[in-house]
């Protein structure tokens, strides 16, 4: 049996929520097929105190093997780099991460806080707080550039706020059957299978999307792009491939703009969200996926080919035209 320590720093706790509400296997059944024995989770489990602390010094001390060390939360560093703004068992809480990664197999950052900072490290905080090994898009947080765990990995980054259960462990299940190799993470260290993909993707505004028929205010069922600051065409991860809660959901499928929170300079300083910012007319943050070129010169064409149904119900809250058997004018 592998032993899995779950610690949390500073955030909202959203990513243990999310892994509760995973399916297919739910969370206790998918320790149990994996064999992994959760050490202590600070929300799960029923020791405290003394008793957490001798399962800190046991790992660190070589009495049991630390396979799974997974960080929430980002880890808070003021004042001066000595994280003594917050303390655990009469330590900087920084210096509890660094000898636990310091021993463990894989060392996991789940959630875009843990992974980058995320919102505890928006502008303004004074807290100094950090990811793992990034602190925003910079390499190198509290874990340095060159930190790898005992298997030699770099911290593997789990962004999202949340990050999907499903990542997390299906992370945890490659990594325990040797299907995971450090050259399958991408660039900022994420398992590529659920990062190589745009939230864009299967979206169901995307009709709307390829004729520029723009919702105008939030609850209209146009594309969220064009007007209401969606970031569905920047943002990387599968959300609309692998849906949420009950696989019938996503942000964008319920009409909301997607903030691409799988980026490690989310929350993006200075950024107005539900509002898209503009050079003029042009959106400022244009998708990833086609030519910026292509995508200027193309909006101009689409927007006159668009059918009239799609107009309509762009700026509806409901279909109030249907497609028609004769060709829309």
């Amino acid at each position: 049996m592998k032993n899995l320590l779950y610690i949390h720093g500073q955030g909202c706790g959203g990513d243990t929520i999310s892994l509760l509400n995973a399916e297919e296997p739910d969370f206790a059944l998918a320790m149990e097929m994996l064999d992994i024995n959760i050490a202590w989770h600070p929300s799960l489990s029923v020791i405290n105190g003394n008793e957490v602390l001798k399962v800190y010094n046991s790992f660190i001390n070589g009495e049991s093997k630390l396979d799974y060390f997974i960080i929430e939360g980002a880890v808070p560093t003021a004042p001066n780099g000595t994280g003594k703004i917050y303390e655990s068992f009469n330590r900087p809480f920084i210096e509890w991460v660094r000898e636990l990664a310091g021993v463990a197999e894989y060392t996991i950052a789940v959630g875009t806080c843990a992974v980058s900072g995320g919102i505890s490290a928006a502008s303004g905080n004074p807290t100094g707080a950090s990811g793992a090994q990034f602190r925003r898009e910079n390499i190198g947080g509290i874990l340095n550039e060159e930190y790898r765990s005992g298997a030699g990995f770099p911290v593997v980054n789990i962004p999202g706020c949340p990050a999907h259960p499903d990542w997390v462990l299906e992370t945890l299940y490659l990594l325990s059957q040797n299907k995971l190799s450090a050259d399958q993470l991408d660039y900022a260290n994420r398992p590529a299978q659920f990062y190589s993909s745009l939230a864009h993707h299967a979206c169901p505004k995307n009709e709307y999307y390829e004729f520029k028929a723009s919702a105008e205010e939030l609850g209209q069922m146009g594309c969220l792009f064009e007007n209401l600051g969606c970031r569905g065409t920047q943002c990387e991860s599968d959300c609309n491939l692998r849906l949420w809660l009950g696989r019938t959901g996503s942000c964008t499928r319920a009409g909301y703009p997607c903030i691409a929170c799988t980026s490690n300079n989310f929350p993006q300083t200075g950024a107005r969200y539900f509002r898209t910012q503009t050079v003029g007319s042009i959106p400022e943050f244009l998708p990833r996926d086609v030519p910026k070129a292509w995508y200027i010169g193309i909006t101009g064409l689409a927007k006159m080919a668009t059918p009239d149904r799609l107009k309509k119900n762009a700026v509806s809250s409901h279909i109030t035209k249907q497609n028609s058997t004769k060709k829309e004018q």
